[in-house]
């Protein structure tokens, strides 16, 4: 598990992701990102669809 903050970016706010997620994921600057919430469970859930396995070194 990883934890973050929600940061202050320009007049919005936002969840920065850490380096690990970006060089694990490939991911890019532009690159599309699907977020799901469930009000009932407050689950947030996130979908790279663009990229590889996610793969984190222990």
């Amino acid at each position: 598990m990883i934890t973050t903050k929600i940061t202050k970016i320009g007049n919005s706010k936002g969840i920065v992701i850490p380096h690990e997620i970006i060089r694990a994921l490939a991911l890019e600057e532009g690159d599309p990102v699907e977020l799901v919430y469930l009000e009932s469970t407050q689950i947030l859930s996130v979908r790279f669809p663009h990229t590889k396995q996610l793969k984190l070194a222990a």
